[in-house]
C-alpha cells in the first residue's frame, strides 16, 4: 500500500510541478514588430493590443491566444494562421487574406471584416458578434452553421 501511495506522490509531484507553456517566442515578437512581417512565427498568447500592422504578412503564424484587441492588420496576409481562442475585439481585418486560417474559440466582436477572402477557413465555435462582413469571401468556410460559399466564384 505504502508502495501505490508513493507513486501516487510521485504523479503529483511531477504534474504539479511540470509547467506546459505556449507562450511566444520573443524573437519572432521582435522580428514582427521591426520589419512588419513573420512568418511561420510563434506569437502565440502574444499581446499584440492596439498595433499598427497594416499590411503585415504573417503567413503560417500561430497567434493562439493573442490579444488583438484594436489591431490594425487592414490589408495583412493572414493566410494558413491559427487564431484559436484569441481576442479579436474591435480588430481591423478589412481587405485581409484568412484563407485556411482557424479561429476556432475565438472572440470576434465589433471587429471590421469589410473585403476579406476567407476560403476554407474555420470559424466554428468563434464567438462572433456585431462584426461587419460586407463583400467578405467566406469560399468553403466552416460557420457555426455549417459550410458557407457565399462570394466563390461561380
Amino acid at each position: 500500500m505504502l508502495k501505490y501511495l508513493s507513486y501516487i506522490y510521485i504523479i503529483i509531484m511531477v504534474l504539479t510541478t511540470s509547467s506546459y507553456t505556449y507562450a511566444y517566442n520573443e524573437n519572432d515578437l521582435n522580428k514582427l514588430l521591426q520589419n512588419n512581417e513573420c512568418i511561420n512565427c510563434d506569437l502565440s498568447e502574444a499581446d499584440l493590443k492596439k498595433l499598427n500592422l497594416v499590411g503585415a504578412n504573417l503567413e503560417g503564424s500561430n497567434l493562439d491566444k493573442a490579444n488583438l484587441w484594436r489591431a490594425n492588420l487592414e490589408g495583412a496576409n493572414l493566410t494558413n494562421c491559427s487564431f484559436e481562442g484569441a481576442n479579436l475585439r474591435r480588430v481591423n481585418l478589412q481587405n485581409t487574406n484568412l484563407d485556411n486560417s482557424s479561429f476556432r474559440w475565438a472572440i470576434i466582436r465589433h471587429a471590421l471584416m469589410d473585403g476579406a477572402t476567407a476560403r476554407n477557413t474555420d470559424f466554428r465555435k468563434a464567438g462572433i458578434r456585431k462584426t461587419s462582413f460586407k463583400n467578405v469571401i467566406l469560399c468553403n468556410s466552416n460557420m457555426k452553421y455549417g459550410i458557407d460559399n457565399s462570394g466563390c466564384e461561380k
